[in-house]
């Protein structure tokens, strides 16, 4: 019975160094995963910051291009409107020429 009791004070003994080991490292292995995963939430930040800065390139690119049809579509119109006017001074004598000569 004796050996059994120094057995267990020697266990005891070297039982607590090795849990205090153990669990510094288990709290140094948690802290290196909580880290990770903040680097993780870092790295998607970056990650989304990027694409709302493409979203902003491509808002401004595109509000150019409206910008640059809308004023080309006016420009067209209002040359269309020339033409149809010059056409239409054009046509008139023509037309009253074409309703004389027809009765």
């Amino acid at each position: 019975m004796g050996e059994l009791a120094g057995l267990i004070a020697i266990l005891c003994v070297f039982s607590i160094p090795l849990s205090a080991i153990w669990s510094t490292h288990r709290r140094k292995m948690i802290e290196l995963q909580f880290q990770m995963g903040r680097g993780d939430d870092a790295t998607v930040r970056a990650a989304v910051e990027a694409l709302r800065e493409e979203v902003r390139t491509l808002r401004d690119t595109t509000m150019q291009y409206d910008i640059s049809f809308d004023s080309a579509l006016q420009r067209m119109e209002t040359r269309v409107g020339q033409i149809e006017r010059r056409v239409g001074t054009v046509a008139q004598p023509e037309r009253i020429a074409e309703l004389t000569n027809s009765r």
